[in-house]
């Protein structure tokens, strides 16, 4: 009975063995508000992909959105147990403008994170993703946090948004348990360790959110789709990572 009651409390991830492994996105809007003062649950969640359509916003005002699990963010879990040895992986495919944003327009990642759980309790962020688009003289840019502390990421990469066959922005991330290190992978490259955990990590509670403002009637990206998918699926990993590391699940790639 125990173990069906926590199983029932937790329900984020599908067991490893018999179905997919995957992330639930059902935080509902009152619970989302409860967290994230201003912000949206997203207008579109199919499965683990969260998107918007742009629009006009009003002068001085923004649109955020937020998808999140419901017991995580309310409190109830700590997230989803991960592996406790070796090495395993989850990845993000995003949408966003990869050209410059005309006058004062920005697309912006925020927050977007998995909350990392150690054995003390504290959850903490191991890996962001921030997309700035702004006006015409700052370069597009990915800045990636990776490795946590009581202080937030312990190491930051600063990457430029590139033109990809898809439109996608891909990226990896993979955290060795045994060395405490966590790794990036980025459109296809390898960037290797970046940084450190304090320990292993005990489970991980995802988090995806977007933003904008400054949209006027001119604007270009006007009607555009702009989204961030989460992927905890083997199956669906887009790299190549070391021999014998898993999903979040424990499923061996």
């Amino acid at each position: 009975m125990k173990k069906l009651t926590i199983a029932l409390a937790t329900g984020l991830m599908s067991m490893s063995g018999w179905s997919a492994c995957s992330y639930n996105f059902d935080a509902t809007q009152a619970q989302i508000s409860a967290v994230f003062s201003g912000f949206q649950k997203f207008p579109s969640i199919v499965g683990q992909k969260t998107s918007f359509t742009t629009a006009v916003t009003p002068e001085n005002s923004q649109q955020m959105y937020i998808a999140a699990n419901g017991n995580a963010i309310s409190g109830q879990s700590n997230g989803s147990a991960v592996p406790q040895s070796g090495i395993f992986a989850y990845e993000y495919k995003i949408k966003v403008p990869t050209t410059l944003l005309p006058n004062n327009e920005q697309i912006f990642m925020y927050p977007n994170y998995a909350d990392a759980y150690y054995d003390n309790g504290k959850g903490q962020i191991v890996a962001l993703y921030a997309n700035h688009l702004l006006g015409s003289t700052t370069p597009n840019k990915v800045t990636i946090g990776v490795g946590s502390t009581v202080d937030g990421a312990t190491g930051m990469i600063e990457l430029p948004l590139t033109s990809t066959t898809d439109g996608y922005q891909k990226i990896g991330i993979y955290v060795n348990q045994d060395t405490k290190q966590v790794g990036v992978i980025y459109n296809g490259v390898n960037k290797g360790y970046v940084s450190a955990n304090p320990s292993k990590i005990n489970s991980l509670a995802f988090t995806n959110g977007m933003a904008y403002y400054g949209t006027d009637s001119t604007s270009p990206n006007i009607g555009k789709v702009h989204s961030v998918e989460l992927i905890t699926d083997k199956n669906q990993f887009q790299f190549t990572y070391p021999t014998g590391t898993k999903d979040i699940c424990g499923n061996t790639i």
